[in-house]
């Protein structure tokens, strides 16, 4: 398995979760990053191979996946984002090794200028793994087996139990990279310092980092909702933070299949979702009925959508269908997906 580097959001998260679900079926699993890790460790039964080609030209990195392959024997390479994909594609021409690319994010996102000047390559790519059908669509130019799974619900601890609606703090939760050009936590602020006209006593948490924290810090002073604006940082205890919260809202213009999102419905926490592109938010929430959609780029339709979760009886009937995102995205169900794609090369 390849990717460029693990660091400690979603998409890594995932590609760390793959590996591990499919050592623990029996696999042989060696992971190969290039540059440098923001994670220090890998779980014991995966073999992890960090080369330093940060500096390096693509066709040294591809040279030296390629090397890394031919030396593990590989059956199957998986890559994940768009510079591994790149080169596994590349690396593993004219060796029995398949390749396998997966996209994590949405390929129709503008200024998505790489993907559109190297999509050509991925017709040499031996199969493909996407998270919505409407990605796998745009892929069309792979001809091997391809496959959607989506992201599992990561196990929640028994330990952690939601309060009832009205005994939680009055906190507006949100979590993920501070980032306006994607998640648009400048849509949210606005919305956010709207709402607080008729609810003055609640306050907004957010948990991440990210390039535009400074910048945001300088539009909530703006809009003067800067004491009510809690920038918490990174967490490793999100399903802990989350079950403090009234509600979560995720502002973004574009996701995979959103993980934070997904761990606070797993808890039942009632949730607010913009209809980010590609589709992911959609695949999880049915408006009205386990969570709350509304467009994006849409200040006003996100400020009502606040207003109606302060209603403690409607929140009551959200948390109760969230939680069945448990039972569609089960751990065992999403690895049991992967086995049987892996399973694939085997005759092929």
């Amino acid at each position: 398995m390849l990717i460029k580097r693990i660091r400690y959001s979603g998409a890594y998260r995932m590609f760390v979760w793959v590996a591990k679900a499919l050592a623990d079926r029996g696999h042989e699993v060696t992971v190969f990053t290039f540059m440098n890790n923001d994670v220090n460790e890998l779980p014991a039964n995966i073999k992890w191979i960090q080369a330093d080609l940060e500096q390096s030209g693509l066709w040294k990195k591809v040279s030296q996946t390629r090397q890394h392959i031919k030396e593990c024997d590989a059956d199957v390479s998986i890559s994940f984002l768009l510079d591994a994909n790149i080169i596994n594609t590349l690396a593993c021409i004219g060796l029995k090794t398949k390749s396998v690319i997966c996209e994590r994010n949405d390929p129709f996102k503008p200024h998505y200028y790489k993907l559109r000047l190297t999509k050509w390559m991925f017709r040499f790519a031996d199969g493909a793994v996407f998270q919505l059908p409407k990605v796998a669509e745009y892929y069309s130019m792979v001809k091997g087996p391809t496959a959607v799974i989506p992201n599992p619900v990561v196990h929640v601890s028994e330990d952690i139990v939601l309060q009832p609606f009205e005994k939680r703090e009055k906190v507006i939760a949100s979590v993920g990279r501070l980032d306006m050009f994607q998640k648009r936590q400048d849509i949210l602020f606005k919305a956010f310092a709207k709402f607080l006209g008729e609810h003055p006593d609640y306050t907004l948490k957010l948990y991440g980092d990210g390039p535009d924290e400074s910048k945001l810090r300088e539009l909530a002073k703006t809009l003067g909702i800067q004491d009510k604006v809690v920038f918490a940082g990174v967490t490793s205890h999100v399903h802990q933070v989350l079950s403090q919260a009234r509600f979560f809202v995720l502002a973004s213009d574009f996701e995979g299949i959103p993980n934070a999102l997904m761990e606070a419905m797993s808890l039942g926490l009632p949730c607010i979702s913009t209809k980010c592109r590609p589709g992911g938010a959609e695949l999880l929430i049915q408006d009205g009925i386990n969570g709350l959609l509304v467009s994006t780029n849409d200040v006003d339709a996100m400020c009502d959508a606040m207003q109606k979760m302060t209603d403690g009886a409607f929140a009551d009937t959200l948390e109760r269908e969230a939680k069945r995102i448990k039972e569609r995205f089960s751990e065992e169900t999403i690895a049991s997906m992967w086995c049987d794609y892996v399973g694939l090369f085997a005759t092929i």
